[in-house]
């Protein structure tokens, strides 16, 4: 469900935005607040807005023909969402999900259009932080199609550790509950292979599961797996 308003953090491109630019965003935008389960559009909408994350997390997600779902990334705050459909006008090719209470700033696209074209120094942040989201995505494909379904499994694990881990004294616990269907969405793998996968890896004393909360006892194992000291990314995220 969505509303209109009356008007772990990590460093982001976008929170470093000066004032006025800031400002500029809000004045052009109209601030939502967007409920858990709350579908932003679907897969082949028409592409009428851009949205501009102040807080919350929003998941995007693709379909098969088969109606198979594939999670490809969670968006969350100074994030936009919708933006591929920039300077083009093609229906939006993704999913978006609000997955987390979220307050957001919805644009016509020919408004942010516009905001780029005027305004030169927002055009470059946006532009850094687009490089940037690219980097992102090629990087988890990269763990997807080199490093096989095994591979993506330890590289999701990273990834949630680095989003929602908490040191504790024997690994780093993703400090939320994760279900094996969630993993297999992220892998566009069954269940039946997420489970093959994480039992490998208990048996191993790579990990531990208690009550779908997961524990990473040996980060550096899945870092060798993945050859992470290659990646340019300090910390990977979901």
């Amino acid at each position: 469900m969505i509303a209109t308003s009356g008007s772990t953090k990590y460093t982001h491109l976008f929170e470093n935005l000066p004032q006025n630019i800031k400002q500029l965003l809000i004045l052009n935008g109209t601030e939502l607040i967007a409920e858990k389960g709350t579908m932003l559009f679907n897969e082949g909408d028409s592409s009428d807005h851009i949205y501009y994350i102040q807080s919350g997390k929003i998941r995007l997600s693709k379909t098969s023909v088969q109606g198979k779902v594939f999670y490809m990334q969670v968006k969350k705050e100074y994030d936009f969402v919708g933006e591929l459909t920039l300077y083009n006008g093609y229906n939006y090719h993704l999913n978006a999900e609000v997955v987390q209470d979220s307050v957001l700033f919805r644009f016509d696209r020919k408004t942010i259009e516009d905001l780029f074209f005027q305004h030169s120094d927002l055009a470059m942040y946006y532009m850094k932080w687009l490089a940037k989201e690219n980097q992102t995505l090629l990087a988890q494909f990269r763990d997807l199609i080199f490093c096989g379904k095994e591979g993506a499994v330890y590289s999701i694990l990273i990834r949630m550790s680095n989003e929602y881990g908490k040191k504790i004294s024997n690994g780093i616990l993703i400090n939320r509950k994760v279900t094996n269907q969630e993993l297999a969405n992220f892998v566009g793998a069954t269940r039946e292979s997420i489970n093959r996968i994480l039992k490998r890896l208990i048996n191993h004393n790579i990990i531990s599961v208690n009550t779908k909360y997961i524990t990473i006892l040996n980060k550096q194992y899945l870092e060798e797996h993945l050859r992470c000291n290659h990646c340019p990314f300090d910390e990977c995220h979901i």
